[in-house]
């Protein structure tokens, strides 16, 4: 990718959004919406749940190992451009933050807040859900699978906190050496690659921590008008080299599978990111002028707002309409049979029609939580300082407050679900504690001690936290 650096001047002008600049993009909100479309469509296609000839329920994951499903991960892997899209929409509202005056750790805590809240909502529910069900004398097997089939998907909330995190560092270095930063991001991708995951060595798992951020950095690029003027034939050529890179790597041992590719992450997704980058800017135009009629901005608009209901609860819904059906007696026919084929559509419009209204009402208890959460901080406030408060509670509240603390706190607290599973209740606990801990970490909004602790448990954070600030006083310092 070529990017044209600004001069040092229109860096910092373009820092700043413009007065009465839209709060939004509606094409990036629709990017975003169809993104998601595309993995509660995968996702609904992949449970294969049918009754056995003992009229159990019996399970398994569909459409994996058919002779046609390895090309069509190409068009089904959006997870970077998710990213990218992220990207986009996290720099510009942290440059509306940034220019109101907040730190990098508000912004930080506000996006915390947002994530972990539903999260810990999720894993409380469904925790308690799964026991009840072992109460009663559910399959413990089936409720094992349901657990971990619930939690699979939260492995993108882990990356995504983190990610988020870093938001206020990476635009620091996005701004001062855009292309430098992508290119050296991208050799660390690849290098990771050849040292870890073609040697078989865990290694490869430190993609996670750069592959994402990769995508990430190319919203950014995008955001600030990136190939912008480049020419259709020019952006075409870009696309087709970056997917001729991918067969290269492919030809070179890597696998052509893209959900193979995920997990962990490799250079042959960030290329085919890099592909779907380009794809993007050349519909950019034409999408714009779609996501520009009133009906589909709002609708766009609302599709964001509840994208992480829909994320996080379309797998507990799937699978509990397959037991309520199971249960009322309704054929579940075997994967890939012609009834199921026959079946697919009917079961997708239906799943959609239920996770999306649940998804647009669930979204208002995070309100009520969130109130819960200030609620828990005032009184830690007052513990931490009322009479015999104590240095040592003062400052076990203060540490909390950190980033260093309440983002690896979210992060452990998805991980637990996705490693062990919601069916286990002591999982379950973790998860949900852990979450709530870092939701109200985040909260806290006035504690002094907070802006210098240190942290071992994660001490990249502060450094970059304390960077992006250096950047943010340079900044004022030459607009003054």
């Amino acid at each position: 990718m070529t990017l044209t650096r600004p001069p040092i001047a229109a860096a910092a002008a373009a820092s700043a959004p413009a007065p009465g600049a839209p709060a939004r993009d509606t094409t990036i909100d629709a990017v975003r919406a169809g993104s998601l479309l595309v993995v509660v469509v995968l996702h609904a296609l992949m449970v294969g749940v049918w009754v056995d000839a003992g009229g159990g329920l019996s399970t398994a994951v569909a459409l994996a190992g058919r002779p046609w499903f390895v090309p069509a991960t190409w068009a089904m892997q959006v997870m970077p451009l998710f990213f990218i899209a992220g990207g986009f929409v996290s720099l510009m509202q942290w440059r509306r933050m940034r220019a109101r005056g907040a730190t990098p750790r508000e912004y930080i805590a506000a996006r915390v807040r947002r994530l972990a809240v539903p999260a810990a909502i999720l894993a409380a529910a469904v925790g308690a859900a799964l026991l009840a069900a072992r109460a009663l004398g559910a399959d413990p097997d089936l409720l094992a699978e349901a657990g971990l089939r619930i939690g699979q998907p939260l492995w993108f909330l882990a990356v995504y906190l983190g990610v988020t995190a870093l938001v206020p560092s990476m635009a620091a270095l996005h701004e001062r050496r855009p292309l430098l930063t992508i290119a050296g991001l991208g050799a660390a991708v690849l290098a990771v690659d050849v040292l870890g995951t073609r040697a078989g060595s865990p290694l490869g798992y430190l993609n996670l921590a750069l592959v994402w951020p990769l995508m990430q950095q190319i919203g950014f690029a995008m955001l600030d008008g990136a190939c912008a003027t480049w020419s259709r034939r020019r952006l075409t050529a870009g696309m087709l080299a970056a997917v001729a890179a991918v067969f290269v790597l492919i030809a070179l041992g890597w696998s052509p599978d893209m959900l193979v590719n995920l997990n962990p992450p490799t250079a042959a997704i960030a290329l085919l990111g890099t592909a779907q980058f380009f794809g993007l800017m050349l519909l950019r135009p034409r999408l714009g002028a779609l996501t520009s009629a009133p009906a589909v901005a709002r609708a766009a608009e609302r599709a964001s707002a509840w994208a992480m209901g829909v994320y996080l609860w379309h797998m507990p819904l799937i699978l509990a309409l397959a037991a309520a059906l199971w249960a009322a007696g309704f054929p579940l026919p075997e994967p890939h049979s012609a009834a199921w084929w026959a079946t697919r559509l009917p079961w997708v419009v239906v799943i959609l029609a239920i996770v999306v209204p649940f998804a647009a009402r669930i979204v208002r208890v995070d309100e009520p939580a969130l109130r819960l959460a200030d609620r828990i901080v005032r009184r830690l406030g007052a513990a931490a300082t009322g009479p015999g408060a104590g240095v040592l509670r003062g400052r076990a509240v203060s540490a909390i407050a950190h980033p260093a603390v309440f983002v690896p706190a979210a992060i452990a607290g998805t991980s637990s679900a996705l490693l062990v599973g919601l069916d286990e209740p002591v999982a379950a606990l973790a998860a949900t504690g852990l979450l709530g801990a870092a939701a109200v970490g985040a909260s806290i909004r006035s504690l002094p001690a907070a802006a210098t602790l240190s942290v071992a448990a994660s001490p990249f954070l502060p450094i970059l936290l304390r960077a992006a600030e250096r950047g943010m006083g340079a900044r004022r310092t030459a607009r003054a």
